[in-house]
C-alpha cells in the first residue's frame, strides 16, 4: 500500500536547465537536468496469521500401539444351524486369544450379523443437560479395527462367518477379569442367584458359590447385584417400592397403619405387625416389644 504523504503546502523546487560553458566556449554535456521530485512514503501492509496451536492428545493408558493379528483363530469352514451357536463359537475363540466380542449390527430381514471387539469405537458420553466433568476419566474404547461378519445361507439354512479385519491396536489380556461380556451369567447361574436371594443369602456368598462351581468364571460382585436388582424390579412391575410393600402386607394379612402429611401426598409414618405378634400381644399384654427404623431410603 502506497500513501502520498506530501502535503499541498510544500512547494516544489523550480527546475534548473542551465548550460555552462567551459573556457573554450563549448557547452559541457556533464550537466544533468533536474525534475520536480515529491517525497513519498512506502507502507507495506503485513498481516501475520497464526493458527490455533492444539495441545498434543495424551496416549490412552494401558494401550500398546502394536498391531495384533488374530485372523487365524476365526478362519474356518464350519457351519452352524442357529445364530446363537455362531455367536457362542466366536466368543469362545475370542476368550482363547484374550479379548471379548460383542454385536455391532444385526439385521433380521436379510439375516446377517456384524461383530466387533469390545474395545472398538470411541467413548460417547451420555446426553444430559448437566455438563459432565470428564477430566482425568479414561475409557476402554480405543477404536479397535477387529471385525467379523456372519451370514445366513437360505439354500442350506446354515450360518457361516467371514473375516473382515483381524487386527487389534491394543494389548491382549491373559485374564478377562473385569470384562462385562466375559463375566455375564448364564441362564442357570441367574436362576441360582435368584433362588439364593430368596433364601436371604448375601451377595458375597452368592459370588463365592458361583466361583466354586465354575473355576473359570470371571464374574464380579457388580454383576450379581445387577441380577438381583432386575429380578426385584420384575417382581414390582409398575409399582413403587412403597406400593409393593403395602401390597405384600395385604397379601400376607399383616396389621398395618399409615399416616400422611396434611396434604395427603407424602407418607410420613407406617406401622405393621405380624398376625402371630398380635396373638402374642393378646396372650401376654404386659410385655410389648417394638422396633423403629429411621432415615430409610429403601422400603
Amino acid at each position: 500500500m502506497v500513501d502520498n504523504v506530501a502535503g499541498d503546502d510544500v512547494e516544489p523546487k523550480p527546475a534548473k536547465n542551465e548550460a555552462s560553458s567551459d573556457a573554450s566556449g563549448v557547452g559541457s554535456g556533464d550537466v544533468k537536468p533536474t525534475v520536480n521530485v515529491k517525497l513519498f512514503k512506502v507502507k507495506i501492509s503485513f498481516q501475520a496469521r497464526i493458527g490455533k496451536i492444539e495441545e498434543p492428545k495424551p496416549v490412552p493408558i494401558g494401550v500398546v500401539c502394536e498391531v495384533r493379528h488374530t485372523a487365524s483363530f476365526f478362519t474356518t469352514n464350519a457351519r452352524w444351524k442357529e445364530r446363537e451357536e455362531l455367536l457362542g463359537w466366536v466368543r469362545r475363540q475370542g476368550e482363547r486369544v484374550g479379548f471379548t466380542v460383542c454385536i455391532d449390527k444385526s439385521v433380521v430381514e436379510r439375516p446377517y450379523l456384524t461383530m466387533q471387539c469390545e474395545r472398538s469405537g470411541i467413548y460417547k458420553p451420555p446426553k444430559t443437560r448437566k455438563k459432565l466433568n470428564l477430566k482425568g476419566i479414561g475409557s476402554r474404547k480405543c477404536n479397535c479395527m477387529f471385525r467379523l461378519k456372519g451370514f445366513f445361507d437360505k439354500d442350506t439354512n446354515n450360518w457361516w462367518v467371514a473375516m473382515l479385519c483381524g487386527m487389534h491396536n491394543h494389548d491382549l489380556d491373559e485374564k478377562l477379569l473385569g470384562y462385562v461380556i466375559a463375566g455375564r451369567l448364564r441362564a442357570e447361574e441367574k436362576k441360582k442367584v435368584i433362588n439364593m436371594t430368596k433364601s436371604l443369602t448375601v451377595p458375597r456368598n452368592i459370588l463365592t458359590n458361583l466361583k466354586q462351581n465354575n473355576k473359570e468364571s470371571v464374574t464380579t460382585i457388580k454383576q450379581v447385584y445387577n441380577v438381583r436388582t432386575r429380578w426385584r424390579k420384575g417382581q414390582r412391575g409398575n409399582m413403587t417400592k412403597l406400593q409393593y410393600l403395602i401390597s405384600k402386607l395385604v397379601e400376607h394379612q399383616y396389621v398395618y397403619y399409615t399416616r400422611c402429611n396434611s396434604e395427603e401426598t407424602t407418607l410420613e409414618d407406617i406401622f405393621f405387625a405380624h398376625p402371630e405378634s398380635i396373638k402374642l400381644l393378646n396372650t401376654f399384654p404386659t410385655v410389648l416389644v417394638m422396633d423403629s427404623t429411621y432415615k430409610t431410603n429403601n422400603y
